[in-house]
């Protein structure tokens, strides 16, 4: 049946200043669903993909009340009629409906006014479809992206608890310098919160290559031989060639490689230098730095947070980026503490 075919759609469809067959032409040709309203609220047009998308057939709508689109909505419908009687557009709403069979679907919905020649408002036209499975659709991806980021952490948790079992002198090292990277890239203010995640993340596992290194080297007191040491330097290789395996939504094993690079290229293992290093290592770099110095190893007394301190402001230019390095500052005047680590104050018999 042709929508127009009716007396009230004629009218209607005169009033507004359209040819009814071209009207009608258009809106039956639409694979989107088209509907329009008068100012009562009462169906004067309406074409197949509506149909379609409702079960509605057209001779059974025209002349009904727009809430038959919803049994439990329809207010809402009543409500945007009214508001777009004010000139008001409304653009993919997502609203409740019910097709005849008595199924609830979702619909993205737009509709605005339609004015006669004059400028008055005489109804409303919308545009309607099924957005029901593409809803369902992106709803299962938000929880495959949950779990995915589940897996994630535990993935990561598991790493640094292996380390840290491993290595009982630094427990807690590396979660305090994710805790200090993470505070210096949010102070530095160029990085979103999925990427202060992910400097984070390889915050928590940086020293995952120590798993590599001879437990005895690891927790021996005393100072460490040359030999001792360049092992102990492997680590950062060591832990890329563990991680880079893992698919990470952001450069872990990268991040973990370079964390001891260096600005001026005195660092290991790749002796980059400048921009060649990752921003998100540099700052991993400079928050390892200043946990480690005030911490307490087997092989030397912690120096404190202040001399650690120092020592970064020292090499700002050089070692350590400048605005990383401002930034972290900045951190600590704001109060910013190490957590649960071994400080031991500046000017003490060991500092």
């Amino acid at each position: 049946m042709m929508i127009l075919e009716s007396p009230e759609s004629e009218t209607w469809a005169t009033d507004i200043g359209l040819n009814a067959k071209i009207l009608r032409g258009l809106v039956m040709s639409s694979p989107l669903g088209i509907l329009a309203v008068d100012t009562k609220g009462i169906i004067r047009l309406w074409n197949k993909a509506a149909e379609k998308v409702s079960g509605w057939r057209e001779d059974e709508v025209i002349g009904q009340p727009i809430r038959v689109l919803s049994e439990k909505g329809g207010k809402k419908y009543e409500e945007l009629r009214e508001r777009t009687q004010k000139l008001e557009v409304f653009t993919s709403l997502p609203m409740q409906a019910t097709k005849k069979d008595g199924t609830a679907i979702l619909i993205s919905y737009s509709t605005a006014p339609v004015l006669n020649a004059d400028g008055r408002v005489i109804g409303a036209v919308a545009i309607l479809y099924d957005i029901t499975e593409k809803m369902e659709l992106e709803n299962n991806l938000k929880m495959q992206l949950e779990k995915q980021a589940r897996i994630i952490d535990e993935t990561v948790h598991a790493l640094a608890t292996a380390i840290e079992k491993r290595d009982p002198y630094t427990f807690g090292h590396q979660q305090r310098v994710a805790q200090l990277a993470g505070a210096i890239a949010m102070e530095m203010g160029c990085f979103d919160e999925a990427s202060i995640k992910g400097i984070i993340t390889a915050a928590s596992i940086h020293d995952i290559g120590k798993l590599y290194v001879p437990a005895e080297i690891l927790t021996r007191p005393g100072r460490l031989t040359n030999i001792e040491f360049e092992l102990i330097k492997t680590h950062p290789q060591a832990g890329y060639e563990i991680l880079q395996q893992i698919e990470f939504p952001w450069p872990i094993a990268r991040m973990v490689q370079q964390h001891h690079e260096r600005l001026d290229g005195s660092g290991y293992p790749g002796q980059l230098a400048g921009d060649d290093i990752l921003l998100e290592a540099r700052i991993i770099g400079v928050a390892d730095m200043v946990e480690a110095m005030s911490s307490h190893r087997p092989y030397r007394p912690g120096k404190g947070q202040e001399l650690a301190l120092r020592e970064i402001k020292r090499a700002s230019g050089s070692a350590f980026d400048p605005h990383i390095v401002n930034a972290c500052l900045e951190v600590f005047r704001k109060g910013f503490m190490l957590k649960n680590s071994d400080i031991v104050p500046c000017g003490t018999d060991n500092a």
